[in-house]
């Protein structure tokens, strides 16, 4: 292990090689969205990679770097970056108020006539605003801690959860405790105990991220599948876009203006206000279990990041995003790679097949 790992950086990655990571993804991946949106997903990208020790970070591994971190390295004005963020799901929310006031256009844009999330296809495609709040609404409650004990309670299955709190880094770092360490192992028997020492805060500071720390670990599930599957029994592409939707924001909430379970508002809001709604917490549980990983899959079920379902296949010009509401519209579509690998498109819409014939 090289001696700078030991300094008084404590395992946060230095700028320089940040930057260097930064240029070689954004030379190397395009997404299916603006220049900018597509920035701003990248940052988090950045993060990964350091902590996992992939891409330039060439298998040195950073766990304490955060998005602020990798901001700074950029040049950027983390305050700036988390604004532009909280726009994104801002608008998601936007067009929620006014799918359920029956205001909103067949297209996904919000109130100056642009694209949600920047990207162009939901300017052209037309969509059911009730499948997309649908969507919204289970897409946003599947990943709750409660409603996943529930899934495991009924159905009998192992999946993991956890949630994003107000960590302090200085308390991490005197404690010996990594981001690895908070995300990847067991912690609900020690959440009070992280109170009382101050590790979790709910005071904002300059060494204070928002962080996931895992309650319960689990094989987790696949965002794919959970896309797929609420279109395949909610509401076809619209449903399986406002899916898409609140998977956008519980990624994007991880680096925004506020520091909230962001995509879970958003479905009590559609809860309390949509009076027809015609799905309820009981469907949320059954996608939560059907979008889950089976336990010895975990190498072969795609779960791709926001990232990873706009990344363009440059063989084919199509992203995994577009792949699913292909598939989910009757409409012929490549046989291309998911999640680096995992599976083939092919392979995925099968095993989606026999995931849902398993259930009846």
């Amino acid at each position: 292990m090289s001696a700078h790992k030991h300094h008084t950086n404590h395992h946060i990655a230095p700028s320089w090689l940040i930057a260097e990571d930064f240029r070689n993804l954004s030379s190397r991946v395009t997404l299916r969205t603006e220049w900018n949106t597509e920035q701003m997903i990248l940052i988090q990208s950045i993060a990964s990679h350091a902590h996992a020790g992939h891409g330039m970070f060439h298998g040195s591994r950073y766990p304490n770097t955060t998005e602020d971190d990798v901001a700074h390295a950029m040049r950027l004005d983390p305050s700036a970056v988390k604004a532009e963020r909280q726009k994104l799901i801002d608008d998601i929310r936007d067009y929620a108020e006014r799918a359920i006031d029956g205001k909103a256009s067949r297209h996904l844009v919000n109130a100056d006539n642009q694209p949600l999330l920047g990207i162009g296809l939901f300017r052209h495609l037309e969509f059911e605003p009730k499948g997309v709040l649908r969507g919204l609404y289970l897409g946003g409650l599947r990943d709750e801690p409660e409603i996943r004990a529930e899934a495991e309670r009924r159905y009998g299955a192992r999946i993991g959860w956890g949630e994003c709190y107000l960590v302090d880094r200085d308390i991490m770092r005197e404690r010996g405790i990594s981001g690895d360490v908070l995300a990847h192992e067991s912690h609900a028997d020690n959440l009070d105990e992280y109170r009382k020492i101050g590790l979790i805060t709910d005071k904002p500071g300059p060494t204070v991220s928002y962080m996931y720390i895992r309650h319960h670990t689990g094989p987790g599930a696949s965002d794919d599948a959970a896309i797929v599957i609420a279109g395949k029994l909610y509401g076809g592409i619209s449903a399986a876009v406002g899916t898409f939707l609140a998977d956008a924001i519980d990624t994007l909430e991880k680096y925004a203006e506020r520091t909230a379970d962001q995509d879970a508002e958003v479905a009590e809001f559609i809860e309390s206000a949509w009076k027809e709604i015609d799905v309820n917490r009981s469907d949320a549980v059954k996608l939560a279990f059907l979008a889950a990983i089976p336990e010895g899959h975990e190498n072969d079920v795609p779960d791709n990041s926001l990232r990873g379902l706009l990344e363009i296949d440059r063989t084919y010009d199509i992203c995994a995003l577009e792949s699913h509401l292909l598939y989910l519209s009757g409409s012929p579509y490549e046989d291309i790679d998911l999640d680096h690998g995992e599976a083939t498109t092919k392979e995925f819409y099968d095993y989606i097949e026999s995931r849902l014939k398993d259930m009846h």
